[in-house]
């Protein structure tokens, strides 16, 4: 088969061959070997292919220092080659490299290789990789007088694994930095320097699960130490630059945040560095840690961060929900009437600002429903929903409040808060306040008839010598025709009034006195109106309204509305 033919059938169908064209385009330079351990075939049969795909023109090889012998051979893509592959031209990298990149190229492979073939023994499987350029991050920053700044990071290789772990399996991520002994400390000690500017801009999210710890892979120990001890320094700094102030939440948010390097003098020998502790940490001069233990670390770290994160999301959410709720309690009269639900306003006005944190985390339920409503009330579908929620909500806490008062009572007989409940509760659509529910579980101080003995004491004696003053000054016909009862009648009706709430009949306030107010309220009960004494046959007993509660709750079991009540003023 000619080269065009040949040439044309890998264009066409592909197979094996254009495999590892493609494989050399994602790696740039690969040996014999690792194409053969890349691809799963025999090294001869993949010579044989290489020597093809040079015969055409696609590839090229070089070994590194030496033009002859048994040296690997390390191959790559010439133009042709990249153009078949990509459709477009070959970078500038491709045309023949020099030795140091093609062992630079070939040791970022057989990192690649040693990840893949032999993670998986030690918890780590491989999802993604990616060589040189495919790796590289682009970000932007904005700063004052600047204005908005690309930024470049360009790591060797980028890593996306499996790693398995004492919480279960996540995915963790990684960039790779190779040095063959042949950059300065200060050219790394420079990388370091892009690598905690991508941690602190937080470029890393949105696109890695945690922030990629840094891996350096150089030839010795010893070397690594020195970069590690340089590391240090810059690290700590950068830790206190950014570090805040806040408790073990902020502690934890920083550390997912910082960046980690490690290193180890394993690059000739990537394969122990996988699941061995060879990793040196700048923190931990004498400890040395494991590749899965390292990426496992990270992604333990960033859990507690998101656990952090998601708690302060959703206390800003119940917070953002907690403040419409108050939005609709400031404008219950307008709910009720948008929901053509009188009930709905008795509600809601009793959901204080310090009750509504309890009510969004016992009720969730009507509290979705309502904000549902809230924010589209034009829907009818909603409206009616909520109507429905609001209604069933009434009912059951009118109910339940009425069986406490019929058990208070019970309990406690007769006092003047009771008879305020009673007549609250008797309306139908009212309900008590949390307050007045409170003082009814509590034994009142005295009873109905003890408060109305003291609003009442001293003033019979004063009324009884007035009256008797006043006949014994009247002429004497009209002394004849003039009885005490009438006198002490016309006295009791100038003089005392009565609360219409809890039928207390006491003195009528000086209007000329210090605590005189045109608004007063019972001064027993603290929520009647006071009414004219004459009208004390208007006032229903307690009796009459416990029983009216008692049908309400045997015969319907959605209360009425509310009756409005008319204030009466005091003549």
């Amino acid at each position: 088969m000619s080269n065009q033919a040949f040439v044309r059938r890998l264009r066409s169908s592909g197979g094996p061959s254009h495999e590892l064209l493609v494989l050399l385009d994602a790696h740039r330079v690969l040996t014999t070997n690792q194409l053969a351990r890349a691809t799963g075939a025999p090294v001869r049969t993949v010579r044989h292919r290489l020597d093809r795909l040079r015969t055409a023109g696609l590839i090229d090889a070089v070994r590194p220092g030496r033009e002859s012998g048994s040296a690997p051979r390390h191959w790559w893509l010439r133009t042709t080659g990249a153009r078949l592959v990509t459709g477009t031209a070959a970078a500038p990298g491709r045309q023949r490299p020099s030795g140091l990149h093609v062992a630079h190229a070939a040791a970022i492979a057989e990192m690649w290789l040693a990840v893949r073939d032999h993670g998986p023994a030690a918890g780590l499987t491989l999802r993604r990789w990616w060589s040189d350029r495919a790796g590289w991050q682009t970000w932007e920053t904005r700063s004052p007088g600047w204005g908005t700044r690309t930024r470049r990071l360009t790591p060797d290789a980028a890593l996306l694994v499996d790693v398995e772990h004492t919480d279960g399996t996540g995915t963790a991520a990684a960039f790779v930095e190779i040095d063959l002994a042949t950059m300065a400390q200060a050219v790394l000690r420079d990388k370091v320097t892009r690598y905690l500017a991508y941690a602190a801009d937080r470029a890393w999210q949105d696109q890695w699960p945690h922030c990629p710890p840094l891996l350096l892979l150089t030839t010795t120990d010893a070397r690594a130490a020195t970069f590690l001890a340089a590391a240090r320094k810059m690290l700590a700094a950068a830790r206190r630059d950014h570090e805040g102030a806040g408790g073990q939440a902020s502690r934890d948010i920083a550390d997912a945040n910082s960046l980690v390097v490690a290193a180890c003098g394993l690059v000739r020998d990537p394969t122990a560095a996988i699941d061995a502790p060879v990793w040196l940490l700048p923190d931990h001069a004498a400890t040395r840690a494991s590749l899965p233990q390292l990426l496992a670390g990270r992604l333990t770290a960033q859990t507690r961060a998101r656990h952090h994160y998601d708690q302060a999301a959703a206390a800003a959410h119940r917070r953002d929900r907690i403040d419409q709720l108050g939005a609709i309690h400031d404008a219950a009269d307008e709910v009720a009437r948008l929901l053509d639900a009188p009930a709905a306003a008795h509600l809601l006005a009793r959901w204080y600002p310090a009750t509504q944190p309890d009510l969004h985390d016992q009720d969730p339920e009507l509290v979705d429903t309502l904000l549902a409503w809230w924010t589209n009330r034009d829907d009818p579908h909603l409206t009616h929903q909520a109507r429905t929620a609001l209604l069933d909500r009434h009912t059951n806490a009118w109910t339940e409040q009425a069986e406490q008062l019929l058990t208070a009572a019970d309990r406690h007989g007769d006092h003047p808060r009771l008879r305020a409940a009673a007549t609250t509760l008797a309306d139908g659509g009212q309900l008590l306040d949390t307050w007045m529910l409170d003082e009814l579980h509590q034994p009142p101080p005295r009873s109905w008839a003890q408060v109305q003995a003291a609003a009442l004491e001293g003033y019979r004696a004063a009324r009884d010598d007035e009256v008797t003053a006043v006949r014994a000054y009247l002429p004497w016909r009209a002394r004849r025709h003039t009885t005490l009862d009438q006198l002490t009648a016309e006295h009791d009706r100038e003089h005392l009034l009565i609360c219409d709430t809890c039928a207390i009949t006491y003195p009528r306030p000086d209007p000329d006195g210090e605590h005189w107010r045109d608004d007063e309220v019972c001064p027993h009960c603290h929520t009647g109106t006071p009414l004219p004494h004459e009208q004390r046959d208007q006032v229903a007993t307690l009796e009459q309204r416990l029983t009216a509660i008692r049908a309400h709750l045997d015969a319907a079991p959605v209360p009425p509305p509310p009756r409005p009540r008319p204030r009466r003023g005091v003549r």
